[in-house]
């Protein structure tokens, strides 16, 4: 049987020796001499650790190791004189030794233990009652009669500080006095009752017609129109100017009227803007900015061109702010006159199968989401007190 040859070990070529042949790697304890590259620029030697030199002031030539820990040289003996530390005083002049610890107080001029113990009851504030509010059950005069369907609760507000409201045949003049079950009261001679069915009319508003519920002048309102087809007592939403057309909300809900007014939930209102004169790119870039007007800083969520006028004269935008005109002077501070002004999107609403000047009641659908979207209580529960704020219900455009 023969026997198999052992096959010669072959060391890999990019190797280039054999591991009998592997050179020897420098290291700082081995006695051999540094590479060659090191010892052309500076000599190898071994450093000689000797004894440490005694310890010496650090600004005098050759100073040795830093001060040990415990030693009994005094800190303050290079700050010259006799070595005793000054006395302490104030730091607006020169410092000497540190301030005595005060046992019994803080760091201030009033110690903690001298300060005057604060009872419990002491913290709590107590609110002061509001004068001849009648405590108990019952509903603010305020919002009872924007239950009524008289107005807004801002708006009742002014009908009570004039006097135009009484209560068992009394005036009362603060808004927050609390209606009680069976109390007869009235406004403008007129004895209220609460309406127990709540009306939501969305109007198409026509051109020359005064968004209020009355006028002295004799020109016809926007209650003219739906006035005929509703017993109730219906108040707009909101105001829009004697020529600006569009979407109105009419209803006899106080509650859903205040918060859709309120700027705190941010309604988005959009118009259709008609100029006397093309809009330029820059003046368009700039209302994206936000454009100065005197009661403050302008802004908008969008505006664009309408496709449907290459020309330029007519422009889309979404606003959230209820102030006084402010489409208007939005464009009048830039140099703009309008001669049309359209709102074609309120809260939701559009003027979908809705001609100039017709009206209709809000389906289930679209009441629930405008509560939905203003927080009402009778769609979510309410959270935290009612704010007695009102929103401005001047005329928006």
């Amino acid at each position: 049987m023969e026997e198999k040859k052992r096959r010669p070990r072959i060391t890999k070529p990019d190797q280039g020796f054999s591991l009998k042949e592997r050179p020897k790697l420098y290291r700082p304890n081995d006695d051999s001499k540094k590479p060659d590259e090191r010892s052309e620029n500076r000599p190898w030697q071994d450093r000689n650790y000797g004894e440490r030199k005694p310890w010496q002031d650090r600004n005098q030539e050759g100073g040795g190791y830093k001060k040990p820990y415990n030693s009994d040289r005094p800190r303050y003996q290079d700050r010259g004189g006799d070595g005793e530390r000054k006395p302490w005083q104030d730091r607006g002049g020169q410092g000497g030794d540190r301030r005595p610890f005060n046992k019994g107080g803080g760091f201030g001029k009033k110690p903690f233990g001298k300060k005057p113990f604060r009872k419990k009851d002491e913290f709590v504030i107590e609110r002061k009652p509001k004068p001849n509010l009648p405590s108990g059950e019952g509903m603010p005069l305020n919002k009872y009669l924007a239950h009524c369907g008289v107005s807004s609760r801002r708006k009742a507000v002014e009908f009570i500080d004039q006097g135009q409201v009484t209560v068992n045949g009394e005036v009362k003049t603060e808004p927050y006095y609390r209606v009680q079950k069976g109390d007869v009261v009235t406004c403008e001679g007129k004895t209220l009752q609460i309406q127990e069915r709540q009306v939501y009319i969305l109007l198409n508003k026509p051109k020359n017609v005064i968004t209020t519920t009355d006028d002295d002048r004799g020109r016809p309102t926007v209650i003219d129109i739906v006035d005929p087809h509703f017993p109730e007592r219906l108040y707009p939403v909101g105001r829009l100017d004697r020529d600006t057309t569009g979407l109105l909300l009419i209803t006899n809900d106080g509650d859903l009227a205040q918060k859709l007014s309120h700027p705190s939930h941010h309604v988005q209102k959009q118009y259709r803007v008609g100029l006397r004169k093309p809009l330029s790119q820059a003046d368009l870039e700039h209302i994206q900015r936000g454009v100065e007007l005197e009661d403050g800083l302008m802004e908008v969520n969008w505006i664009r061109f309408s496709e449907d006028h290459p020309e330029r004269d007519i422009v889309e935008l979404e606003i959230t702010s209820g102030r006084n005109r402010v489409v208007r002077r939005l464009f009048e501070s830039l140099g703009y006159e309008i001669f049309k002004l359209d709102r074609f999107y309120f809260a939701g609403l559009t003027k979908r199968e809705l001609p100039r000047g017709s009206f209709r009641e809000l389906t289930q659908r679209e009441i629930i989401m405008l509560k939905h979207f203003t927080g009402h209580p009778s769609s979510s529960a309410k959270k935290g007190q009612e704010t007695s704020e009102e929103a401005d219900e001047d005329s928006e455009n």
